[in-house]
């Protein structure tokens, strides 16, 4: 079952919950994405540097809760490296059916890519939570035409994908208890209703950053590092500061979509900035 689609993926227990991270894959994303960088942090990831491309499952209970539905097929022309859990796949039928929860962190392509197909979703029996801000926002029809023409596709492609699972959705404004010791976090910046995940079981927890940090080559060290994706790239900072400093003085276990690295870790303030210490 879905436990078991890749064995040598990350877990972290956190007392009820079970926490497996799930890879997608990875991006090779050019160093010109990046700004408010020194010139050694520019060659550090010099002509790109690769992201990773995490999604999560817990489980708890009788439910199984898919944090992100990956990328799907939409960008294997440009990243021909992505889309590797293949959820369209029918013999993945059965494990698509016992997903019961679906929390998508933002509507970006890589996120939501494998939540439909041709029309339709492909977790019938998933409940969809998602940010009303960040969904208001991307399926706001007028977006496809106030946006820059090159960005139309992208945004077409959203809509698209999202379509299908409108009557699947839970909308949340803000924090939000979803119930077995799992809350969501308003963390905007990124994009407008971008939501982090914060799990909790008696006195353990952890953080599933989503995309609040995009690069551990470069945002740990310097979090003020702007991302060309970031529709408010000082919101982003503020977010993402607020959240590092949460998660060093509280050593709370954490992992990202991002990182080049599948596994939890924590931060350590290090000079004017942190570290990655995986767990």
């Amino acid at each position: 079952m879905l436990g078991t689609l890749d064995k040598s993926a990350s877990r972290l227990a956190r007392g009820n919950l079970t926490v497996t991270a799930l890879s997608d894959g990875y991006l090779d994303i050019p160093a010109a994405y990046f700004s408010n960088v020194t010139q050694t942090e520019q060659d550090a990831v010099s002509p790109s540097t690769r992201f990773g491309a995490n999604t999560w499952l817990i489980e708890t209970g009788n439910r199984k809760i898919l944090v992100d539905a990956g990328s799907g097929e939409y960008l294997k022309e440009r990243f021909p490296t992505s889309g590797t859990l293949t959820w369209q796949a029918p013999e993945k039928t059965e494990e698509r059916a016992a997903v019961t929860d679906i929390v998508i962190t933002h509507m970006h392509a890589d996120h939501i890519g494998g939540l439909s197909l041709n029309g339709s979703s492909l977790f019938p029996n998933a409940e969809i939570h998602v940010q009303a801000a960040e969904w208001d926002f991307w399926t706001d029809e007028a977006l496809l035409t106030s946006v820059p023409e090159d960005k139309r596709p992208l945004v077409g492609l959203i809509q698209a994908l999202a379509k299908p699972v409108g009557n699947q959705l839970r909308l949340h404004r803000g924090d939000a208890d979803i119930g077995d010791g799992i809350t969501l976090l308003s963390a905007p910046g990124h994009t407008p209703g971008h939501q982090a995940l914060h799990l909790s079981s008696g006195n353990k927890e952890a953080i599933l950053l989503a995309d609040v940090v995009v690069s551990d080559v470069l945002q740990f060290a310097n979090p003020d590092v702007r991302y060309a994706l970031d529709s408010d790239p000082d919101l982003a900072v503020k977010t993402r500061r607020a959240l590092f400093d949460r998660l060093s003085a509280d050593r709370i276990p954490f992992a990202a979509t991002h990182l080049s690295t599948d596994r939890f870790g924590c931060l350590e303030t290090r000079d004017n900035g942190f570290a990655f210490v995986e767990i």
